[in-house]
């Protein structure tokens, strides 16, 4: 019940508004080109599914508009777990928590050395889980839920920075997207302070085991990708939009 309130599912979106009145020119040409983009050549939807056919990596002949989408109210998640990929977030205070505290506990007893398997984790310590799931761990190192990307781009203030990824590695939805595009295309970085970091070239995964070949080598432009960051800001409820790169 609370999930579905109206304050916390309000679906009151620049999108959702495009869907209730389908007959209505609600999304701007580049948001519009962006949504063919999300469902077409930046498979977004085979995970953010977004009421049209995820089976269909191309658009319908006519474009996908809001008049030939499938579902009303899309959640644009498929509720999988997948491992993209992403390098560690050596920003992490939590790498540096390797001594005991005042309470006397440590909380990352590793340090530095510490690798978030995600699922995989947890299907390996968690109490009272079927052995048959427990067995299958090593097949979910590395992996998280898929989010939504609905309020992907909501903030409290304008200026507010978000952290994007179960890491808060990305701090851009242009950051998240060249990521999907370019991820087995670039070169690896070169130390932990090459200057190429996220434009130029990516750090290694930080779990490489289990990697979602869905994205890595996606062939966008520049100014394709800023069309999709352009369609997802669109899911932003309350029509709010921060305009930021």
């Amino acid at each position: 019940q609370y999930e579905a309130a109206p304050a916390i599912t309000a679906f009151s979106s620049k999108f959702d508004s495009a869907l209730a009145n389908p007959t209505k020119q609600i999304l701007s040409p580049e948001e519009q080109a962006g949504w063919s983009l999300f469902r077409g050549k930046g498979t977004c939807n085979t995970c953010h599914v977004d009421g049209t056919s995820s089976a269909r990596p191309s658009a319908p002949p006519n474009g996908v508009t809001p008049s030939n989408i499938g579902d009303q109210f899309p959640l644009f998640t498929d509720f999988t777990a997948a491992n993209l990929g992403l390098p560690k977030n050596i920003g992490l205070r939590f790498y540096c928590e390797n001594k005991p505290n005042a309470a006397g506990y440590t909380p990352n007893p590793e340090g530095a050395d510490y690798l978030d398997k995600g699922v995989g984790a947890f299907l390996r310590t968690a109490t009272g889980i079927s052995q048959d799931w427990a067995r299958q761990a090593d097949n979910f190192n590395g992996t998280f839920r898929v989010p939504t990307t609905r309020n992907v781009d909501m903030r409290p203030t304008p200026d507010f920075v978000k952290a994007y990824m179960h890491n808060g590695y990305l701090k851009s939805l242009k950051e998240v997207v060249h990521f999907y595009n370019t991820r087995d295309v670039l070169p690896r970085c070169v130390g932990a302070n090459d200057p190429r970091e996220k434009v130029g070239c990516w750090p290694a995964p930080e779990i490489a085991a289990n990697v979602d070949s869905t994205i890595g080598k996606l062939g966008l432009t520049s100014a394709e990708e800023d069309l999709i960051v352009a369609f997802m800001r669109t899911l932003t409820d309350g029509g709010r939009q921060s305009g930021h790169p």
